[in-house]
């Protein structure tokens, strides 16, 4: 059974270079994103404390980098962060199952979303009509 990718040890978790690569941000970008609170990072052990990012992390930095190029300030990413982690902690303190569920349903919705947003273009559907050349004038 594969792991679960929110489980994973921070030595297993990429560390800041190979974690920008991945979201094509640099890691002077990463690091300023986890200084306005917008991600965050989890330290390795020792005394050099490695940054590691876990993928929900990764998937918020990629997200609040579009964010910035349509122009809204990391101060409103990092509220919208406050009020989720926030919304999470009332929904503990609740132990209300329905609204467990409400945040289940929302997180699979979003990571359904995200994939069909970030899949590659693959080869035409063999199923779909034929689309019709347009029309001359």
């Amino acid at each position: 059974m594969p792991r679960d990718p929110f489980d994973q040890d921070a030595d297993d978790l990429p560390r800041i270079g190979p974690a920008g690569e991945a979201i094509g941000l640099s890691p002077r970008m990463i690091r300023y994103l986890e200084e306005q609170g917008v991600i965050a990072a989890e330290r390795g052990p020792g005394p050099r404390g490695h940054r590691h990012y876990p993928p929900p992390e990764l998937h918020l930095g990629r997200a609040a980098a579009r964010a910035m190029d349509a122009g809204h300030p990391t101060a409103t990413l990092r509220a919208l962060r406050d009020l989720a982690e926030r919304r999470i902690a009332d929904v503990r303190a609740s132990g209300d199952p329905l609204a467990w569920f409400e945040l289940l349903a929302l997180a699979r919705s979003v990571e359904i979303a995200r994939r069909a947003d970030e899949a590659p273009a693959g080869p035409p559907d063999p199923t779909a009509a034929p689309q019709r050349p347009p029309r001359k004038p």
